[in-house]
């Protein structure tokens, strides 16, 4: 899940020419450490469904305004075949809008120099205080949290980030914190995130199956979110922004 906001502003433009000119790699070539370019393409957690991701897709969320930053430089061709995704989410005083790439290029889905955000900070979520700050740092994605859930060992082999690469880290987080919109966003992203994990917590304390069987039934038949209480939850994050940030944040009509 990623979000858009209300658009491209010379000061959205700059902290994307920020993190665009960060370039984060935790480890060198550490696509070799896990034996598959795991984060490319999570092939061997999508060969665990029976039904859903069978086709060749990779879905990048993005960051409000990036799908507009990455037009403005020319830089939608690396997906190849792709299509924007853009998903409305009411809230109580406002609608989210909910944006990521699905690229259909096999293999890795962008270019490294020119890679969105996402891939960027993958496998490491900055977890960001309400004026900005890092206070910490979470795993970014579902599959990291189901592997948490069935005891697996993580598929991705990063264990360990180099001084450099923190400093670049702490670069883009901090970018990303100036701006109230992406910071609001990436705080709902991780509260979605944990929404999921703790019905996929719940789900599998009382059905048979592993964590990504139910995972899949659940997304089937849209039990995956509870979305009367993410909502809720959205909502109260919201309302705190606002008065934190009064004009300088909004939300979509």
């Amino acid at each position: 899940m990623s979000f858009i906001g209300s658009g491209l502003t010379d000061a959205v433009t700059a902290i994307f020419d920020e993190i665009y000119a960060t370039d984060l790699v935790f480890v060198k070539d550490c696509w070799r450490l896990c034996g598959d370019a795991h984060c490319c393409s999570f092939s061997r957690y999508k060969a665990r469904f029976k039904l859903i991701a069978k086709s060749q897709f990779q879905e990048l969320p993005l960051l409000p305004g990036e799908y507009e930053y990455l037009n403005s430089r020319g830089w939608l061709a690396q997906f190849g075949d792709f299509d924007r995704k853009l998903t409305e989410y009411p809230l109580e005083h406002g609608m989210m809008r909910i944006d990521s790439i699905i690229s259909r290029r096999p293999n890795c889905a962008c270019d490294h120099d020119t890679r969105p955000t996402v891939c960027r900070l993958y496998p490491l979520l900055p977890v960001l205080d309400l004026d900005g700050r890092l206070t910490g740092i979470d795993s970014i994605g579902i599959y990291e949290e189901i592997e948490k859930l069935e005891n697996l060992e993580p598929a991705c082999k990063i264990a360990s980030v180099p001084f450099l690469e923190l400093q670049k880290f702490l670069v883009i987080s901090s970018a990303i914190g100036r701006d109230p919109t992406m910071l609001f966003y990436i705080s709902a992203y991780r509260t979605a995130k944990e929404h999921v994990r703790s019905r996929l917590e719940a789900a599998k304390s009382i059905r048979s199956g592993d964590s990504f069987s139910i995972f899949e039934w659940a997304l089937l038949r849209d039990r995956l979110i509870d979305h009367s209480d993410l909502a809720s939850r959205l909502s109260s994050l919201a309302e705190t922004f606002q008065a934190r940030y009064g004009d300088r944040f909004t939300l979509g009509a």
